[in-house]
């Protein structure tokens, strides 16, 4: 699967900035993997359970959650109504687009802040197996809402003047 936005290719730091976003989600989604298949094959071959793996999974899938966002956003696989733009004249269309573009941004920016004072605040506590920080665990929303921030300002203009999202050869958001 290649991304092909319209218009001009993206430039080399924001295909990096797709790639490593990319790899990470891979990364978290291929360990959760290896991690719930090994647990089942240990609970019903060798009758014995690994506890840790259910919350290590737990705490990975929020981090994929926040992280795969702006992968997402991307492609507009986000849920989102648009009869009201495609019933608008192309100016109307773009200037309500552009405020909704405003209104994601203000809300992302308000979910990095939120979110770093949750995970501030949340450090010092302990999650009940593996005892580690929930601090590490929250901070999955301030980090997802600022990569979804750059990978919105870097697909805003795009969408925002021609109302198309970045094409996935073999992925069709709209018809899921």
């Amino acid at each position: 699967m290649t991304a092909t936005p319209p218009g001009p290719q993206p430039h080399v730091l924001e295909r990096i900035f797709v790639s490593a976003n990319r790899w990470a989600l891979i990364a978290l989604l291929a360990v959760m993997a290896v991690l719930v298949i090994g647990n089942v094959i240990s609970r019903y071959v060798f009758s014995h359970s690994f506890t840790w793996v259910e919350e290590a999974t737990r705490y990975m899938m929020i981090w994929s959650a926040f992280l795969g966002a702006g992968p997402a956003l991307r492609v507009g696989g986000h849920i989102a109504i648009d009869t009201l733009p495609s019933s608008l004249p192309t100016s109307g269309a773009r200037a309500l687009r552009a405020l909704v573009t405003l209104i994601m941004g203000a809300t992302l920016v308000a979910m990095v802040w939120l979110g770093i004072e949750y995970a501030d605040f949340a450090w010092y506590q302990e999650s009940p197996v593996l005892g580690w920080s929930l601090g590490i665990v929250y901070l999955a929303l301030p980090v997802g809402a600022c990569l979804t921030l750059i990978h919105l300002a870097l697909v805003a203009r795009a969408w925002i003047v021609g109302g198309e999202w970045e094409r996935v050869e073999g992925f069709d958001p709209q018809a899921l």
